[in-house]
């Protein structure tokens, strides 16, 4: 693992929560729009994440460069293909699923989206449920932050050793 990797995961983290909140508070603003340029009412939205092999990605740079170059990788022999090290992972925004379920039904003849029998279609968007994803997305989000102020600290002090 390079030392700068910690930094890295940090800002992959730190990049899916920020996606994660704005797609939440974009839930939560939209809980009561019964129109949309699509038709109909909007559509909740939810993040898939998908995980990361720092190792992978960088072994397999380091193979390519060092097979250019004609060299061979003594510890790559000595272990036999294994990895000397547990898999880094990190995590980055793969797509954003839009939840197709019906919507909630309320009758409102007197709203201008009824329908004829007098029910609007309102988004199937639960705001506790959503308040509480929230509230994960920020502390995952607060977690990174303190991960990656750790890694600084580390190499800050790893610095002030090696100028003192």
């Amino acid at each position: 693992m390079a030392f700068l990797d910690s930094f890295d995961i940090s800002g992959y983290g730190l990049s899916a929560q920020r996606v994660r909140v704005n797609v939440i508070s974009s839930n939560i603003a939209n809980a009561q729009t019964t129109r949309t340029d699509e038709g109909g009412p909007y559509r909740r939205q939810e993040v898939v994440f998908k995980a990361i092999d720092f190792n992978s990605v960088y072994n397999q740079a380091l193979e390519r460069q060092t097979n250019q170059l004609g060299y061979s990788d003594p510890l790559k022999e000595g272990l036999a293909g294994r990895t000397p090290s547990p898999a880094i992972m990190s995590v980055v925004v793969d797509k954003l699923v839009r939840d197709d379920k019906a919507p909630n039904m309320k009758y409102d003849p007197s709203h201008p989206d009824a329908d004829a029998k007098g029910y609007v279609a309102y988004p199937n968007i639960n705001p506790v449920i959503e308040m509480a994803d929230l509230v994960e997305a920020t502390r995952s989000y607060q977690a990174n932050v303190a991960a990656f102020e750790s890694a600084k600290n580390i190499a800050s002090g790893a610095i002030s050793i090696l100028q003192g």
